[in-house]
């Protein structure tokens, strides 16, 4: 049987490339992203390539959104096997004694309450399946520091630490739980050269590569985790940045002026 995959924030950059590879894998794809018109179109393009999929608004941070979009997906096919908790965002450069409530809120929400809420959902269902394959999109401020960033930052900590207690606790019924930590990535929450030219720079000036990363380099990766080939890896958060991580205190250079 097919399996059948949850994918959030999947309406554009890593979160389509991964629903699109997904699909490629023979699996049935829930798309879903806050925006539902970016949703629907990553939907159509997998079914006119003849995948299965179906798109759903969904604002991950709320608790209702989140059971309405597992609750469709059972209707429509069963229990998830396979959950990418991909969607997240980024919020302004603030120093930290600069950062507003309403700002730690939304960025809390989405980065870290979303994971919770459809992990904490679906463990039960994957225990009694015997199987489950579950992926969090952290970043390498998950395992560093970088100034004027402290609320994403601290938001992938913490996305990191949940990942591997998952991992310690629910391993022993089949179910694995990994982060990768992408680096800069040619999207909207990412880099993009033509928005941004001395940011790009200074990325291009620290990058051992000399680039930033495509979308599907980074969906490959989730591609590979949630595959045949995955069910020993557990616990592990893997950077993905072109060997940017590689070199003490990185990041930080990049966003001071």
């Amino acid at each position: 049987m097919d399996k059948i995959a949850i994918v959030t924030g999947a309406g554009r950059g890593i979160g389509a490339e991964t629903a699109k590879l997904l699909a490629k894998q023979k699996m049935a794809v829930a798309v879903l992203d806050l925006h539902e018109e970016n949703a629907m179109e990553v939907a159509s393009q997998i079914e006119w390539e003849g995948g299965r999929a179906f798109a759903f608004a969904c604002d991950v941070g709320k608790k209702a959104d989140v059971e309405q979009a597992i609750a469709i997906t059972e209707r429509k096919w069963g229990t998830p096997s396979v959950l990418v908790n991909n969607a997240g965002v980024g919020g302004p450069f603030h120093r930290v004694d600069e950062v507003s409530d309403e700002e730690w809120e939304w960025i809390m929400n989405t980065n870290v309450k979303s994971v919770f809420l459809f992990t904490r959902n679906l463990l039960p269902k994957m225990k009694h399946a015997g199987y489950g394959r579950i992926i969090n999109v952290a970043s390498i401020q998950g395992l560093l520091g970088s100034s004027y960033s402290s609320t994403y930052v601290a938001s992938k900590h913490a996305m990191i630490g949940y990942t591997k207690t998952i991992a310690a606790e629910w391993g022993k019924y089949g179910i694995t739980c990994n982060a990768i930590c992408p680096g800069y990535v040619n999207t909207k929450l990412g880099v993009r050269q033509e928005d941004i030219s001395d940011y790009y720079q200074r990325v291009m000036d620290k990058s051992p590569v000399k680039r930033v990363a495509e979308p599907l380099e980074i969906a490959a990766l989730i591609g590979h985790l949630v595959g045949e080939h995955g069910g020993y890896i557990n616990g592990a958060s893997y950077t993905i940045d072109g060997g940017i991580s590689a070199h003490v205190g990185i990041t930080s250079d990049l966003t001071e002026s």
